[in-house]
């Protein structure tokens, strides 16, 4: 609606996870490195886990980028809540042995044939679950435990990657067994008020943005990171509104002033009064 009034070609700040709009802070370049390095050095299990509306879903997608598809199966879960046996349809569906059965042995033995094959063809096979936090059943988190049992002498056969909110953390330590096999850990951080501004001139930018300057000045960006605490999904929804607001004035920059309006018209005026 306000792309061409900023010279963009497409939306900036749509909260799909595109890798392309991801802003690669530190943080999110240190989270990136650990969940890449848990597969390539074959170290069983990983896990990634944050705040809401830090980026763990788009990390995820770019780690899909990163993997070679010629040496990788993927599989990638992201609605977890899911009994073990459907878990374990759903992993053998993705690797391409699709089965109606029911019965958990009949699963485990085709899914340890599957991953076989697998290493055989000098295949490696990732299991990712997105939004692990939504997991009920510990009866599940001990199903992931079993499948990493799947292994040769001198390598595992499969690398479990799981992203979640900060209770994830809380459900693994209900299961030791699988938490004690969780090699690589990270918890992602929200940002800091420098890396707001680069997070939405990153975003601009790869939506065809060519000022000089952000359209934001540095006490706009102080203003959004203040609200949004450095949460990316926030920071987003802040600066969208921003641009559509900027746009019905005709404004050319938006100052500190413009981005506390927008924030109590994002709030509700009486929210933030």
């Amino acid at each position: 609606m306000y792309e061409s009034y900023w010279g963009l070609l497409e939306s900036p700040f749509s909260l799909t996870p595109d890798p392309r709009f991801l802003y690669m802070s530190s943080k999110h370049q240190d989270a990136l490195m650990m969940m890449h390095y848990a597969i390539t050095r074959n170290k069983g299990a990983a896990m990634l886990w944050g705040e809401i509306g830090l980026g763990k879903t788009t990390i995820s997608r770019k780690l899909l980028d990163l993997l070679d598809p010629v040496k990788n199966r993927i599989a990638l879960i992201v609605n977890p809540i899911l009994t073990p046996v459907q878990i374990l349809q759903e992993v053998l569906d993705q690797l391409g042995n699709p089965t109606t059965s029911r019965n958990r042995q009949v699963l485990v033995s085709a899914l340890h044939d599957q991953l076989l094959h697998c290493y055989e063809r000098g295949e490696r096979v990732v299991l990712m679950i997105d939004e692990a936090h939504l997991i009920r059943s510990t009866n599940t988190f001990e199903e992931l435990r079993l499948l990493l049992n799947c292994q040769m002498n001198d390598q595992f056969l499969m690398s479990l990657i799981l992203f979640g909110q900060q209770e994830l953390r809380g459900k693994i330590a209900k299961a030791p067994a699988l938490e004690q096999r969780i090699a690589v850990r990270y918890q992602i951080k929200p940002l800091d008020v420098n890396d707001t501004g680069e997070m939405i001139l990153h975003r601009l930018r790869v939506a065809g943005y060519t000022g000089e300057c952000s359209p934001f000045t540095p006490d706009a960006i102080f203003e959004i990171h203040k609200f949004t605490n450095g949460v990316p999904r926030l920071i987003s929804q802040v600066a969208d509104n921003a641009l559509l607001l900027a746009m019905a004035q005709k404004l050319r920059m938006i100052d500190g002033f413009f981005i506390h309006n927008v924030i109590e018209e994002y709030c509700g005026r009486e929210a933030a009064a």
